[in-house]
């Protein structure tokens, strides 16, 4: 679990988790959502499920920061974080292979040719 506080018009880039199911509760600000081609946007207090083998996304609509509460399950995808900072992975590319290996697919792990280690 952790909570993740998003500047305006910002969020992840579009990615695909071939392990987990993410949760998000919206706590403040106006979030959009795509997830399978489907767009939507998210108010304070709407809950998100985000299943995995389907490419999603979300962005901060709002003019102010927001909050996010996120829960990933099964655990695990908290490793990512983790070998972020112990790697000192700070390019794209090298977070990228992290990725891969913990299963999430995204541009740029396809375009290293990182198949997901499922």
């Amino acid at each position: 679990m952790w909570e993740t506080f998003t500047p305006p018009g910002q969020g992840p880039a579009p990615h695909t988790h071939t392990r987990e199911t993410e949760i998000f509760r919206v706590i403040k600000g106006l979030y959009r959502f795509e997830c399978g081609g489907e767009i939507f946007d998210a108010p304070p207090g709407t809950v998100v499920v985000l299943p995995p083998h389907v490419q999603h996304a979300w962005r901060n609509i709002s003019d102010e920061p927001g909050q996010m509460f996120g829960t990933v399950i099964p655990g695990g995808c908290e490793q990512l974080f983790i070998d972020i900072e112990a790697l000192q992975a700070d390019t794209p590319e090298k977070i990228a292979v992290i990725e891969a290996r913990l299963g999430i697919m995204n541009e740029m792990t396809r375009a290293l040719g990182l198949g997901a280690r499922v």
